[in-house]
């Protein structure tokens, strides 16, 4: 199978990065196609509109000129909204200038209620104040129903792209002349009933009319646009955001979620509870599937996930040790945890106690199973000793200060220990690691040596790779590896590692006894 290069995949991802932009780009070229037809539209519709209603001195033509007119400069709004949407985020507006869109709405919606405004005063006035007789005739009525054709033409296709590129700035658009249209047809049925019947009021009960649907439309745009500009999360979101988050495995207390629109994205915001014990990368994978999961139900928004370490039940003793060594500055590592339960209280020495045998006050090392039931029972009871790593270079009394610290930490922190004993060792340095020795060959009395060793111990059935090396300050270590299980699958399968740990630490004890060297590290492994 071919193995991608790097070239190869610099080269995928600029791809993806110019695919992804020219869709953009053909999107905004559809957009502004649109709202340039409504554009001329509007404007023809407006010249025609006017012209009629000035020579038959009718309101509801007037008032549907009016509204034309204003719709002119809403559908240049909407193009300006457009423009700017397009505008990467910047210094000033690090979000970008997605809510551009919702404003070009705002603003379209306060224009609707002007015009409803100003029709309803207009009916208010020739009802009951003014005698305003309409001349209506055929044509005019004509002119109404070119207008109504129009109007459904451009609010379909306006319609059409807001759902494609969910832009609030052209559904606000296209309502502009949905409402057109249905306002156009109350104003011909007020017409025609001034021209076949002759009751003049028709047609300003028709304006009325009219400005009713304009407000009664608006409103319900104007909330959802007012939810956006305020940052009310999209209906049903929430939820959806929730389960998707929950069904992942790893993550628990899904909290602090913000959800919000800007354009046509959907921004969320969430913190998610990890265990304390996960490393830093596998936290940063247990986010990335976070985001990834809700951008597949969410596939026009952009995910931000915050990671809080928390406590797990199945914490153990050692897992606390270890996260509070890793908090302490100055303590690189820690290992060779063992604890014993305290039998009997420690008595203080006087320095001629000292060369007194001593007493025995601990039961033996604990085993997992031991050391979690007395950890459980909150009493404090167990005496932990250790292996702590610092830096070569730190001088004794601030590496025990360091430890000191430590320790008081461990004992607020974890009840159940009241003794500490600590063994401090240096960590080697890269300059160490660089420098730790050469592997050498060694004689065949001492190879046999070592061989008769390994196999001292009963429950080694094979050994393998035995490398002696020298490190820089002369001490000898040895490295090996030994196989403990044959090809019988029933004890391959009955042996834990707790018993090829036990193994491999009798072979380093016989070893050590019968060549003298400092360290060996003792491989194990099955030989299926």
């Amino acid at each position: 199978m071919h193995k991608p290069t790097n070239y190869e995949i610099k080269n995928s991802g600029k791809e993806e990065e110019r695919e992804v932009e020219d869709k953009a780009k053909a999107a905004h070229k559809e957009k502004v196609r649109v709202v340039m037809a409504s554009i001329i539209a509007s404007a023809g519709l407006l010249i025609l509109k006017f012209s009629i209603g000035t020579l038959t001195n009718s309101l509801g033509i007037l008032s549907e000129g009016m509204h034309s007119g204003l719709d002119l400069i809403a559908a240049l709004v909407t193009l300006y909204a457009i423009r700017m949407v397009l505008r990467p985020s910047d210094l000033s507006f690090t979000y970008g200038y997605g809510k551009f869109e919702s404003l070009s709405s705002l603003a379209q919606i306060i224009l609707l209620f002007v015009v409803a405004g100003w029709v309803s005063y207009e009916g208010i006035n020739r009802i009951f104040f003014e005698d305003v007789r309409p001349e209506i005739s055929i044509f005019s009525i004509l002119i109404m129903f070119v207008s109504i054709g129009i109007d459904y033409g451009r609010s379909k296709a306006l319609y059409r792209a807001a759902r494609k590129f969910d832009s609030q700035a052209l559904e606000a658009d296209g309502l502009h002349f949905r409402l057109d249209m249905f306002s156009s047809a109350i104003v011909v049925a007020g017409l025609l009933i001034v021209f076949l019947f002759d009751i003049p009021n028709a047609d300003a009960y028709s304006a009325l009319a009219v400005a009713a649907v304009i407000l009664y439309t608006s409103l319900g745009l104007g909330r959802r646009t007012l939810g956006v500009l305020l940052d009310k999360a999209p209906k049903g979101i929430y939820r959806q955001v929730i389960q998707a988050v929950s069904d992942l495995e790893c993550v628990t207390g899904p909290h602090n979620i913000r959800i919000r629109n800007i354009g046509s994205e959907t921004l969320v915001e969430m913190h998610i509870e990890v265990h304390r014990t996960f490393t830093h990368e596998r936290a940063h994978r247990v986010a990335t599937a976070v985001e990834q999961k809700i951008e597949s139900i969410l596939p026009s928004s952009k995910v931000l996930v915050h990671v809080d370490a928390t406590e797990s039940a199945n914490e153990t003793l050692f897992d606390k040790i270890r996260l509070i060594a890793a908090e302490t500055e100055g303590i690189r590592n820690v290992h060779s945890l063992h604890v014993s339960r305290i039998s009997s209280p420690l008595l203080a020495s006087t320095g001629s106690s000292l060369a007194s045998p001593p007493q025995q006050y601990y039961n033996a090392v604990l085993n997992e199973e031991e050391t979690e039931l007395l950890y459980a029972s909150n009493e404090p009871s167990l005496h932990l000793y250790l292996d702590v790593q610092m830096g070569p270079s730190l001088d004794l009394n601030t590496a025990h200060s360091i430890v000191d610290s430590f320790e008081d930490r461990l004992k607020k922190q974890i009840l159940q220990i009241k003794d500490i004993t600590t063994h401090l060792e240096i960590e080697s340095s890269v300059e160490d690691l660089r420098m730790a020795g050469t592997e050498k060959r060694v004689g065949r009395e001492y190879l046999m040596k070592i061989k008769e060793a390994i196999l001292s111990v009963d429950e080694v059935l094979d050994f393998k790779d035995i490398r002696v090396f020298d490190d820089v300050t002369g001490e000898q270590h040895i490295t090996l590896t030994i196989c403990l299980t044959s090809k019988n699958e029933a004890m391959t399968n009955s042996l834990t590692l707790e018993d090829a740990h036990k193994t491999a630490t009798k072979v380093q004890n016989v070893i050590i006894n019968y060549t003298g060297a400092t360290r060996v590290v003792v491989h194990t492994e099955t030989d299926s």
